[in-house]
């Protein structure tokens, strides 16, 4: 006979990202056998919340405890407000009488806005448009707000939408129009300086970012310079031709009575009339002669594989150059899309039992922005979608992005990552959002991040021809 009992002391508490908490988990034998239990936080605390020890032996009528650690990080995973979570109790010799102790945590607020202007420099000669990006680094919904200074008459600056509200974890866009207050004709390039506001709501003080609208002249410098020297040219000219006019005059003088008629008769033969035949003839000669031989002479392919050049053309490589993302760890599996899938949320991991069976999904294109030193991994097998840090978790899977933010970088901070040479030589791949680094835990559902050990082999990554 087996049996149990479990208590959670206390069953709620509270948490601020950042720091850490316990709870203490009490399980007493109730049966008549010695009997080991398996200790495993379940819920959406798993990510950040460990229990230590993760078994317990226990002998009948014992008790033992564990003590459960919750450390949620200062990111958009530890959302604020109170979240519910649970213990699972499994015996080894009775796992069907496995229970879950519940209890609850309550995480506190924080606010961190990252704003960026995108491009810095924008050109234009009668208008320019610009973007503003704005991340949400809290763990709690904000809004903020956007106001254009102009740079007196000169230029006007205006934001659409004028405010967004933007989820933890996520970004949100803006776009910038920009409009100088006078079109320039003619006098190269000329520069303005513009300042956009970026107001987090609660906050008394907002964040600027600055940037350049370059605006061109119609009429290039250089093209007045050449105009100059042409008009000083021609008057030049109508100077030297007006001092110095010269005098036109004729010594032809016809001479009276020294008119003389034409011969005639045999005097004067007539020119002989062209000949049809002779005409034909010098057509002939003025047209480029054929090749010897006709068609049946013309040059022949000695090897080179194509008519006309003789050489072989090479074929290109088609499409971006891809990667293999392969851990460290274990038999050295590669991170691959789980099964081949393409659609959202779709785990990233590394199963044994498929690598090196789908191929495709085991390929990733690495985009780089030099701006930040951050890259966007996207897989092969689903174009249109990056690796991505589930929200409010540490679990690893794709996600459609639009492929103008894939090319542009325009992308959140849970989408972005750091790819960073470790001493040992390794690579380890740091998710920009939460700072964790990706490990291979060899769960068969899904790779997730944790806090960064270079001294971890799970940690390691080695990357095909990078860097």
């Amino acid at each position: 006979m087996s049996g149990m009992w479990t208590s959670l002391e206390p069953s709620a508490t509270s948490v601020d990202p950042g720091s850490t908490a316990s709870v203490r988990l009490r399980v007493r034998n109730t049966g008549d056998t010695v009997e080991e239990y398996r200790l495993q936080v379940v819920g959406a605390t798993a990510g950040w919340a460990r229990v230590q020890p993760d078994v317990l032996r226990v002998y009948p009528g014992a008790e033992a405890t564990a003590e459960v650690h919750f450390a949620p990080p200062r990111t958009p995973d530890a959302q604020a407000g109170p979240t519910p979570f649970g213990v699972r109790v499994q015996p080894r010799e009775t796992p069907q009488a496995a229970d879950v102790a519940e209890g609850q945590i309550t995480v506190g607020p924080f606010a961190e806005l990252r704003s960026e202007l995108l491009p810095l420099i924008v050109r234009g000669r009668l208008r320019a448009k610009a973007s503003v990006a704005v991340d949400n680094l809290g763990n709690q919904q904000l809004t903020a707000s956007f106001s254009g200074r102009e740079n007196g008459e000169e230029l006007e600056v205006e934001a659409e939408p004028g405010s967004v509200q933007v989820a933890p974890g996520r970004a949100q866009f803006a776009e910038l129009r920009l409009k100088p207050g006078t079109v320039s004709w003619v006098g190269g390039t000329t520069k303005h300086p513009f300042t956009v506001s970026v107001l987090r709501a609660g906050t008394p003080e907002p964040v600027e970012l600055r940037g350049t609208y370059v605006q061109p002249s119609f009429i290039p410098r250089w093209a007045m310079a050449v105009l100059s020297v042409l008009v000083a040219l021609g008057i030049a000219f109508a100077v030297m031709w007006f001092q110095h006019k010269p005098s036109l005059s004729t010594q032809a003088r016809e001479k009276q009575g020294s008119q003389q008629q034409l011969p005639q008769g045999d005097g004067m033969k007539p020119a002989p009339s062209p000949s049809p035949s002779a005409s034909k003839e010098e057509k002939k000669e003025e047209e480029p002669a054929p090749p010897a031989g006709g068609k049946d002479d013309a040059p022949k392919d000695d090897g080179g594989g194509g008519g006309g050049g003789g050489e072989k053309k090479e074929d290109k490589p088609k499409g971006p150059k891809t990667h293999t993302i392969r851990s460290s760890e274990g038999g050295g599996w590669y991170l691959e899309v789980k099964k081949g899938e393409t659609a959202d949320g779709t785990y990233v991991g590394q199963n044994p039992a498929l690598t090196d069976e789908f191929g495709k999904n085991q390929d990733w294109i690495l985009h780089h922005y030099p701006e930040s030193d951050t890259y966007a991994l996207e897989p092969a097998s689903a174009p249109g979608t990056v690796l991505d840090q589930k929200v409010n978790t540490n679990i690893a899977q794709i996600f459609h992005a639009p492929p103008e933010n894939i090319r542009t970088g325009r992308l959140p901070g849970n989408q972005k990552w750091k790819l960073e040479q470790r001493p040992d030589g390794l690579t380890r791949i740091v998710a920009v959002g939460s700072g964790e680094c990706l490990v291979d835990m060899q769960n068969d559902t899904s790779a997730v991040t944790w806090k960064c050990d270079d001294n971890s082999k799970s940690m390691g990554w080695t990357i095909s021809d990078w860097p």
